[in-house]
């Protein structure tokens, strides 16, 4: 059994979850950040440039579909496979998902390479599409099977236990983009363009870190490079916690659609102000995936091994750090939204309408951590139905709901409410139906399937 398996099972759940939740929400949010700051970056050169990278968002959730379906399937299953330690099973388990994901991708995005000039006048309906929109969805598609690749290798890694390399790898790649994008918009007149540019720089650093890493330390668990016959009961147990990942990529990819469709009917300043507020509140989802994903091993490992008592531990410790934190980092988003906007050259009215967007989204922060921990712990037990309930509520299916009535009932207040309303939702969602986890006696727990503990 892995080190970091031992670690989950017999050392004080909380120091294991903190030491692996760290450097995860550290590489989450090096990746949000680095996005972040690339929107802030081409805010300078006119709402246009914000409003081409905005209305490229869907395909990206798109790409992300794949790495993250892929990504969480095979290291959910690798941690489960741990904790009953099963690593030969659990290497197979990775060369498939690796080879997968890669391959997926592959077939994604080629085809909406060819049509990128349709996908985007179908994505930007009678807005029109901006300028430079078209260069950077092309370069966003060709970063696409690398994406995919690194997401794999980092969910690997982390049901291991060896989150540092993921920040390590992520923070590079954040890092060189960054500087990539800010010396092609001094250097040059491209806007949206040089975005696509340092996107595929930063992709390209990520993996190229991942790979190096797992070469020189020959971690336990990793992709063979000479992949065996595909087998259907990995690709089962893959798509256990795969599949809820999947459906909420989905459902994300089409409400992220609709937000953009919504908001260019608003007008540019709407397109780019909504726009700003999605990466920001991207980035603080990021930091909140990031500590559930410290989360996940800890909780796989031990549900493996059959031990119900340590994942309940280590699940309301995190529900209580994460209420308190996010609270705090909730009210400081709502207050500062507008000054950093126009800090960064956002116009007036941009600022106005990102800040009113970051405003709701900072005031419902708390629920939407707890909504987010709920899905990890239904995912890392591979109970597939409930994790997709949970998983796929608060930007699937209800925020599509929700984006279908609000907007048409009250415009642009509408749309700004909607992510807010949903994360109210999806919180009474999650809570009816995780309500049910925690068995009390041996007959109660046999019956839904759990171990007794």
């Amino acid at each position: 059994m892995a080190v970091p398996a031992k670690n989950a099972l017999s050392g004080d759940v909380r120091r294991v979850t903190l030491a692996l939740a760290g450097p995860s929400m550290g590489a989450m949010l090096a990746t949000g950040a680095g996005t972040l700051l690339d929107a802030l970056l081409l805010a300078r050169r006119g709402s246009g440039a914000t409003a081409a990278v905005a209305l490229c968002f869907p395909i990206l959730t798109m790409i992300q579909a794949v790495g993250f379906t892929m990504g969480m399937g095979a290291g959910s299953a690798v941690s489960r496979m741990l904790g009953a330690d099963d690593t030969a099973r659990a290497g197979d388990v990775a060369t498939q998902g690796m080879l997968t994901a890669v391959v997926l991708a592959a077939a994604l995005c080629l085809p909406a390479f060819m049509l990128a000039g349709p996908l985007l006048a179908l994505l930007a309906g009678e807005g029109g599409v901006p300028e430079g929109a078209l260069p950077y969805a092309r370069c966003l598609l060709a970063a696409g099977p690398v994406m995919c690749a690194s997401l794999v290798l980092s969910s690997l890694l982390r049901a291991q236990g060896m989150t540092l390399a993921n920040l390590g790898a992520f923070s590079l790649g954040a890092v060189c983009g960054c500087g990539v994008l800010a010396a092609l918009l001094w250097a040059t007149d491209m806007g949206a363009q040089a975005a696509g540019i340092a996107m595929l720089v930063r992709e390209g650093a990520t993996l190229a870190a991942l790979v190096v890493y797992i070469w020189k330390k020959q971690p336990g668990v990793r992709p063979s490079v000479m992949p065996g016959k595909p087998s259907l009961s990995i690709y089962k147990e893959i798509m256990r916690s795969g599949l809820p990942t999947l459906l909420r990529q989905g459902l994300f990819a089409v409400s992220g659609a609709m937000v953009t469709s919504c908001a260019a009917r608003f007008g540019r300043e709407a397109l780019s102000g909504i726009g700003l507020a999605v990466r920001a509140g991207a980035l603080l989802s990021s930091g909140i995936i990031g500590f559930g994903q410290g989360f996940a091993p800890v909780c796989g490992v031990c549900y493996g091994a059959g031990d119900m008592n340590r994942v309940r531990q280590a699940y309301a410790f995190c529900m209580r750090v994460l209420a308190v934190s996010l609270t705090v980092i909730g009210a400081g988003t709502a207050v500062l939204a507008r000054r950093v906007l126009l800090a960064f050259g956002a116009g007036e009215q941009v600022a106005s309408i990102g800040a009113a967007a970051l405003l709701v989204q900072g005031i419902a922060l708390p629920m939407q951590g707890a909504v987010v921990l709920c899905g990890m712990l239904t995912q890392a037990m591979g109970m597939t139905v409930r994790a997709g309930i949970t998983g796929a509520s608060r930007q699937g299916y209800v925020l599509i709901v929700l984006l279908a009535i609000l907007p048409r009932m009250f415009g642009l207040a509408g749309l700004i409410a909607a992510q807010g309303v949903s994360d109210a939702i999806s919180l009474g969602i999650c809570l009816l139906v995780t309500k049910s986890i925690w068995p009390n006696d041996r007959k109660r727990a046999a019956a839904i399937g759990f171990y007794d503990g």
